[in-house]
């Protein structure tokens, strides 16, 4: 039998993802205080924190994801890194929101941010799991 490919739902799925970290990123740049380092959750974007480390891993997640997106092979791989990515960093979001009393935070995570990781992690998850099945006609 003949095996007819459903048109995956994951590049343009990471085409999205990697559009929105892009322009989280590329928009905390233009954030005055993200030169500063330290855990300081005033210095947001929309209701995202801002620093320069975390605006360094928004662009390239961002670009990456741009990139993955050409071949449905790619948006999978790179939904696989991404959910384990993401996933650490919930945690560590976590962590360091919830205990954290050091001044010198670099990445400065707020809990919008650990919302929007923790979330990117489970779609990840679900694009890689669900992303290149086929059908059998």
């Amino acid at each position: 039998m003949p095996t007819v490919t459903v048109r995956s739902w994951a590049r343009p799925a990471v085409a999205a993802l990697g559009l929105i970290y892009l322009v989280l990123g590329v928009a905390g740049f233009f954030l005055p205080q993200t030169a500063h380092a330290g855990h300081d959750t005033s210095r947001v974007i929309w209701l995202f924190s801002s620093s320069t480390v975390l605006n360094i891993v928004h662009t390239a997640i961002g670009l990456l994801g741009l990139l993955a997106a050409r071949k449905v092979s790619g948006a999978v791989g790179y939904c696989w890194v991404l959910f384990v990515a993401f996933a650490g960093l919930t945690a560590y979001g976590i962590l360091a929101t919830a205990f954290s009393t050091v001044p010198q935070d670099p990445v400065n995570l707020n809990w919008a941010d650990n919302w929007l990781h923790g979330l990117t992690a489970l779609v990840a998850l679900v694009v890689a799991l669900s992303g290149s099945r086929e059908e059998r006609a």
